[in-house]
């Protein structure tokens, strides 16, 4: 218990008074206990307040920071393409366009669809195209020999070709090649 100078001359004033003096005193120790507190109660609020402000004021007054080397997300190098089945069939690219940007094959069909419509004939799906992103699959075969695999494999004749191209930009998706029974040569083991 914290007592003041002025509390002191109090109880000293109720000790020489004589009655009630342990129920008064009691009663004082409790209200010196209350004063203490609400002392602490009060500069915690304070400390609170002030720090809150603080804080506030750094939030609202704060400029960004300009990064010097910023690090460059993981998969910024995928292109991404965007639904584009709305566009006007002169700014997609013709026939006679696909066909030219196909390897070295007979075609035997090339048809302009959609992306969803391709993935759900074939289950091959890329995230980076749009469901609705508007494709040539040009299909043909190629007479001879035809590698794959990287030099691993060839098909002696009759290889099936199925080419994926963008209807907008003219890019490649992929190729798929297969190669009737009996027409593979495997070099590995």
């Amino acid at each position: 218990m914290e007592i003041t100078p002025a509390l002191g001359r109090s109880l000293k004033l109720v000790v020489q008074s004589g009655s009630h003096q342990l129920a008064i005193f009691r009663m004082m120790e409790r209200i010196c206990t209350m004063v203490n507190i609400f002392k602490i109660a009060s500069l915690s609020a304070f400390v609170f307040a002030v720090t809150t402000n603080l804080l506030l004021v750094q939030i609202v007054t704060a400029q960004p920071v300009k990064q010097v080397n910023q690090v460059k997300p993981i998969n910024s190098a995928v292109k991404i393409y965007p639904a584009n089945n709305n566009l006007l069939p002169s700014r997609l690219i013709t026939i006679e366009g696909a066909i030219k940007k196909s390897s070295n094959m007979r075609i035997t069909e090339a048809k302009l669809t959609t992306y969803h419509e391709f993935t759900a004939k074939t289950g091959a799906y890329t995230s980076s195209i749009s469901s609705n992103r508007m494709v040539w699959i040009v299909t043909g075969f190629v007479v001879g020999e035809l590698r794959m695999s990287r030099g691993r494999s060839i098909c002696t004749n009759n290889a099936k070709l199925v080419e994926l191209i963008d209807a907008e930009t003219g890019d490649t998706f992929g190729r798929s090649i297969y190669c009737p029974p009996n027409n593979e040569i495997n070099f590995l083991p």
